[in-house]
């Protein structure tokens, strides 16, 4: 005897309020599963095979030399004078 066969006899000599209570089960397992199956299509999408610095440096290629001369050079030293705008510290 399958296990669909087992529920449906326990289904027909449980009471009301069992019943009522399976269907709610029921329905959670299945939105769980369809949303569990939906997560995996989106996993599963290919990621990028480029590096992120292929990324950039496809980014600053098409950046113009006005705006390359403004970038900082001292960006990584002096990280809170550009975020907070704190005075500046001596190297």
């Amino acid at each position: 005897m399958n296990a669909k066969i087992q529920l449906i006899e326990a289904i027909e000599q449980a009471p009301d309020a069992l019943i009522e209570e399976l269907l709610d089960f029921l329905l959670f397992a299945q939105t769980r599963r369809k949303q569990q199956a939906e997560d995996k299509t989106v996993v599963q999408s290919p990621p990028s095979s480029r590096p992120i610095w292929e990324h950039f440096e496809d980014f600053t290629r098409n950046l113009p030399q006005e705006a390359i001369a403004q970038i900082p050079t001292d960006g990584a030293a002096q990280i809170d004078h550009y975020l907070y705008g704190k005075p500046k510290q001596s190297p």
